[in-house]
């Protein structure tokens, strides 16, 4: 099957501060405003207008973007969404700084929007007290049916399956750019779990836990290890309760055709989540922000 997502676009959360989410997601992980739109703010690690939007409301997930390969592409997707039943909220961007897109509802609630690439018309340098991202990397979103979620995920949006646990709950798909996953899945009430971003080493993930304790916030679970992606991981919690994943290392699928999806057997202990054998903090296991209605 070609492939019809190229990477991970961009996330867009409400909040009733979106000035100083942003403030503290710059100061926190060490991403940069690059423009503002009325109540939106958007910012960018690279030189991308933006990867993350915050637009007013009450603190919820608005959307879930993913970059098309193509303008064709999109056209594909209006096409298999329509063929799937699903119901279509909008044909038009929801921000600025790309052409096209397309945004609906995923099985289970997640709202998710194809697009066009977004502009590349920011420098890739720039100054920053936090440890500054390469890319904001994948998020994590929880369904009732991952069975549902993960077809969703391979056959509406032409994804590929990278690694899965022994009961399907959990589910890693990934797009064009061959890194492990742009889409992780848990079972759950439907909410955005998390949103992550991909950084350079171990010293910006120490940088990231020292700026949180000069805030007087603390990691809600890591430094560890996933045995799915294999990358080293923290996280801790944003204003508005959904966590901020910063990790290094995310293994790369560099062919297809020799990829075999892994299956971890749940019932051997936290291995498959944390490879350093520390399991899952309470407050990681909350299920996030819900979406917008």
């Amino acid at each position: 099957m070609t492939y019809l997502i190229r990477q991970m676009g961009h996330v867009v959360i409400s909040s009733p501060d979106p000035m100083g989410a942003a403030t503290d997601l710059c100061e926190t992980v060490g991403l940069r405003i690059t423009d503002t739109d009325g109540d939106a703010v958007y910012l960018s690690s690279n030189d991308r207008h933006h990867e993350v939007t915050y637009v007013k409301g009450k603190g919820e997930a608005v959307c879930i973007g993913l970059e098309a390969v193509s303008e064709a592409a999109i056209d594909e997707l209006y096409s298999r969404a329509k063929t799937d039943g699903l119901e279509i909220l909008a044909d038009t961007p929801i921000g600025k700084g790309y052409d096209r897109a397309l945004r609906f509802k995923a099985p289970g609630g997640s709202i998710f929007e194809v697009h066009s690439p977004i502009k590349r018309d920011q420098s890739r340098f720039y100054n920053s007290v936090g440890a500054r991202p390469r890319r904001i990397e994948h998020i994590n979103a929880f369904a009732p049916d991952t069975l549902a979620f993960g077809d969703f995920c391979a056959q509406t949006l032409g994804m590929k399956l990278s690694d899965k646990t022994s009961d399907d709950g959990f589910r890693w798909y990934r797009a064009q750019d061959g890194f492990h996953h742009t889409i992780a899945m848990g079972t759950g009430e439907t909410a955005l779990h998390h949103y992550a971003f991909d950084l350079y080493s171990m010293q910006d993930l120490q940088r990231i836990a020292d700026n949180l304790a000069g805030k007087d916030r603390a990691l809600v679970w890591g430094p560890g290890r996933h045995g799915a992606g294999e990358n080293v991981f923290t996280y801790y919690a944003d204003p508005h309760g959904c966590l901020v994943e910063n990790s290094i290392e995310m293994r790369h699928i560099d062919n297809d055709t020799t990829h075999e999806p892994g299956v971890w057997d749940i019932n051997e202990g936290f291995r498959w989540v944390n490879l350093w054998g520390t399991p899952p903090t309470p407050d990681f296991l909350v299920p996030g922000i819900k979406f917008q209605d």
